[in-house]
């Protein structure tokens, strides 16, 4: 955290989220019966039309589920869970804030979906159950300091004053994180462009997109040359492979077995079955790969009971339709031809 400066950013707006939605549970009480003269029942109205806004708004954002635009889109539930406070300074009726605070639900849902989902983007995975550890402690103290200041501003500015004050907070900060947001989203443009290359693998498909995003962020480029080998039969098999642009030439026993273009995987038969590579693989136009470390695929691939199965018929129709042939005068022969 203390080296990654985008991740400090998403996690202090989360702090900025938490301590407004404190000071709401003091406001939602005073607000009710000061303010609105709606009584001791009112702050449950209040609280209510939070939840409604809570519901549609987490309606509304799984439409966002795939976005590229998640930063901007967090800037903008940061936004709404102050902005709406401030306007009940300002317009002091029931109705009104009735209907303001359902946005701050709204606002509530899009800070679930785009934060936890960037947190997760920008956390090496060793490290993402203490970067979660860490937001919930910054939760759960910011909304205690939270409460703790809007008794000190109502009784230092009165109920209008104090949800003006405390209200624009967030959407001050979040006008101010807007571009640098914006430009978080540019940069995890291409983990969701990586992401869509593993999708068009079919032992990745019926992985979840957890999984799939940390195969993403584990992936490496490669680059050959036309004519040269990304790997040679009998090597020792380290490596998964997804072609990103270009075409192989998959050689076994002398001879080309397939040919293999973009999207396409190849060398899981090695590390799946721990034996050196049945095959040679060589570029027949320039290749640009992406390359997955042996551990990081095969945790994955074999931690998830659908996947390990996808695995297994790749593995074994590999194995069926580029065996080589029976030699003339001598048996089939025994190695797997494909690496």
């Amino acid at each position: 955290m203390w080296r990654s400066r985008d991740l400090q950013l998403i996690l202090g707006l989360a702090a900025a989220q938490a301590l407004t939605r404190g000071a709401l549970t003091v406001f939602s009480v005073v607000v009710a019966i000061e303010l609105l003269g709606m009584g001791e029942s009112g702050a449950g109205s209040l609280m209510a039309s939070v939840g409604v806004g809570a519901v549609l708004g987490s309606l509304a954002a799984s439409l966002l589920v795939g976005t590229r635009r998640l930063g901007g889109w967090f800037a903008v539930g940061v936004a709404l869970w102050g902005l709406p406070i401030a306007l009940v300074g300002v317009f002091p009726a029931q109705a009104a804030a009735l209907v303001l605070l359902a946005f701050v639900g709204v606002g509530n849902a899009l800070i679930d979906l785009a934060g936890f989902t960037l947190i997760g983007r920008l956390t090496p995975d060793a490290l993402m159950a203490r970067v979660f550890g860490v937001l919930e402690s910054l939760v759960a103290v910011s909304i205690g300091v939270g409460a703790i200041i809007a008794s000190v501003m109502i009784a230092w500015l009165g109920v209008e004053g104090a949800l003006i004050a405390i209200g624009v907070l967030c959407p001050v900060l979040a006008l101010a994180s807007w571009w640098r947001l914006r430009g978080l989203d540019r940069s995890v443009g291409a983990l969701d462009a990586e992401v869509g290359l593993l999708q068009r693998v079919p032992m990745f498909q019926p992985l979840p997109l957890p999984a799939i995003e940390q195969l993403a962020r584990g992936l490496e480029p490669v680059e050959v040359a036309p004519g040269s080998a990304v790997f040679t039969q009998g090597d020792l098999g380290d490596h998964y492979y997804v072609i990103e642009s270009g075409r192989a030439d998959v050689r076994g026993d002398g001879r080309v077995i397939a040919t293999l273009g973009e999207g396409e995987g190849f060398g899981e038969i090695a590390l799946l079955r721990r034996t050196p590579r049945t095959a040679t693989v060589v570029a027949r136009t320039r290749l640009e790969l992406k390359a997955l470390a042996a551990d990081r695929f095969t945790a994955v691939v074999l931690g998830y009971a659908p996947s390990a199965q996808a695995a297994a018929t790749t593995v074994e129709d590999q194995l069926e339709r580029y065996a080589p042939d029976d030699p003339p005068d001598g048996p089939r022969a025994s190695r797997d031809p494909l690496g």
